[in-house]
């Protein structure tokens, strides 16, 4: 997985809105060929989007059924070549976080299983 991958995540302000921007930053933090972007850049741009975006394999990341993530970008034609569903993932670990703002006990595992999940559907592309 050495191409670039730009992670375009859920923005929500939903207990699993924190949990995906938690785990698409870390993510970038801790590898050098991911970047995390910020829909909402995007949305306010009225005909592009960032340079972030170029060359790089794009992945969104959702937080509920709204998907707005990849909505925008659709609405920008930029097709990603996929979409992580978060709450299926967490749903998949029984987990129910919480607290929109900081991320308690299920949050905190919520993120570690979900990049884990990231990461392992990124070794596919």
């Amino acid at each position: 997985m050495s191409d670039k991958i730009a992670l375009v995540s859920c923005s929500g302000l939903s207990p699993l809105g924190l949990v995906v921007r938690a785990a698409s930053v870390e993510l970038a933090l801790e590898n050098d060929n991911i970047v995390a972007a910020c829909i909402t850049e995007y949305s306010a741009q009225p005909n592009n989007c960032s340079p972030i975006l170029d060359d790089a394999k794009i992945v969104t990341i959702t937080g509920c059924s709204d998907d707005c993530a990849s909505v925008i970008l659709k609405e920008k034609d930029i097709d990603p070549i996929m979409n992580i569903s978060a709450d299926a993932v967490v749903k998949t670990y029984d987990l129910n976080p919480l607290d929109a703002v900081r991320l308690d006990e299920d949050g905190e595992k919520a993120v570690d299983v979900l990049k884990k999940y990231i990461l392992k559907e990124l070794e596919n592309i």
